[in-house]
């Protein structure tokens, strides 16, 4: 099977809605999330036999709180262990960016499965910590700090 037949059979056999956009060879789904919505886009690379999972939020991040956002987003980062946020310097898109690298090897359904939900628990779990920061003033660093003690 292709890396593409495998993705698609997990989705489906799995109850996924997706849709698939042909021009652009991109998988996209859009997911219910505790705090917020999630959308994940996925490329599916046959030839560096990878996938990428890009998840995204619909809120934008204004140009003044930009740089308090990168500061959160680097304190998230430097604890995560799989996957980073990005942020888009010119128009405030946030993104949580995970990857598989497949080399030689098929991916398993779980492996599927974890590779788009963990940016959506990513995003589930920082997002609160993002809105205060956009809506109450607060720091990167208190931000971060509730996001810790809601996680414990």
């Amino acid at each position: 099977m292709t890396l593409f037949q495998v993705f698609y059979k997990t989705l489906t056999e799995n109850g996924w809605e997706f849709d698939y956009d042909d021009k652009n060879e991109i998988f996209r789904l859009e997911i219910r999330g505790v705090n917020s919505d999630f959308y994940c886009f996925i490329i599916v690379d046959e030839e560096q036999e990878s996938l990428l999972c890009n998840t995204h939020i619909k809120k934008k991040v204004p140009f003044p709180k930009r740089l308090e956002i990168c500061n959160f987003m680097n304190r998230v980062n430097y604890e995560l262990a799989n996957g980073n946020f990005e942020m888009d310097m010119d128009d405030g898109e946030l993104r949580f960016r995970t990857y598989l690298d497949l080399a030689n090897t098929e991916p398993s359904d779980e492996q599927i499965v974890n590779l788009i939900w963990n940016g959506c628990q990513s995003f589930d779990t920082y997002y609160p910590g993002i809105l205060k920061i956009l809506q109450e003033e607060f720091s990167a660093e208190e931000a971060m700090e509730m996001c810790s003690q809601e996680d414990a």
